[in-house]
């Protein structure tokens, strides 16, 4: 019994050491195993966020027509009864995180252990407002949802208008979202867009 905690101990070890698993110093935390026969000292990472961040919500590159429009559907995400008691409104904020294993439980943790370079296509520029700026509302009752875009200047495809392949992949990011939030997993199997007229505009940041 003594040998086999030492075994899972020193693997402990070995796994909180490893540059490939854990590349960023951070403090860490000792734990101490003794026994009758040797006593040994290893050390775990317990510093991993608790809360992944959620990209879904406002942030100062947000111009004011969309804080309006997020304001507005956050607003019927919580409603007040005839009683004046908050309730569970007609709407749903979908949160965002820049990767799918971020929306299991533990996701935070699990997103640092497998393959921890990984990110969503749509949430893996760093600077706020460069590029996909969006959240999803979605309405389970009457089966609608809402999606609120923002397209920074790194999406550019026509000069000063946005990439058809970035408003490409919201509409795919949208259906998907929605599908996923009323049925379960799913995949785009095929995706046509007819294009009618060029792109909106890119929101610059403001210096």
């Amino acid at each position: 019994m003594v040998r086999s905690l030492l075994r899972i101990l020193t693997g402990c070890q070995r796994f909180a050491t490893s540059p490939s698993v854990y590349p960023h110093a951070c403090p860490f935390t000792w734990l101490s195993f003794r026994s009758s026969f040797m006593r040994t000292m290893v050390t775990l990472p317990f510093s991993f966020p608790l809360k992944p961040r959620d990209f879904s919500l406002p942030n100062s590159s947000w111009n004011a027509e969309m804080m309006r429009l997020y304001d507005y559907y956050n607003s019927q995400c919580e409603v007040e009864n005839e009683a004046g008691e908050k309730q569970r409104g007609p709407w749903r904020r979908v949160p965002s995180y820049n990767r799918t294993l971020k929306y299991a439980t533990g996701g935070a943790y699990l997103s640092k252990l497998i393959q921890s370079k990984n990110r969503l296509f749509t949430r893996s520029i760093k600077p706020t407002g460069a590029a996909f700026e969006y959240v999803i509302f979605i309405n389970k009752e009457e089966q609608r949802s809402v999606c609120i875009f923002q397209a920074g200047h790194l999406l550019e495809g026509p000069p000063g208008h946005v990439h058809g392949g970035a408003i490409a992949t919201m509409i795919d990011s949208v259906t998907g979202a929605h599908a996923a939030f009323l049925s379960g997993a799913v995949m785009t199997a095929n995706l046509t867009i007819n294009y009618r007229r060029k792109a909106g505009k890119l929101s610059f940041p403001v210096k």
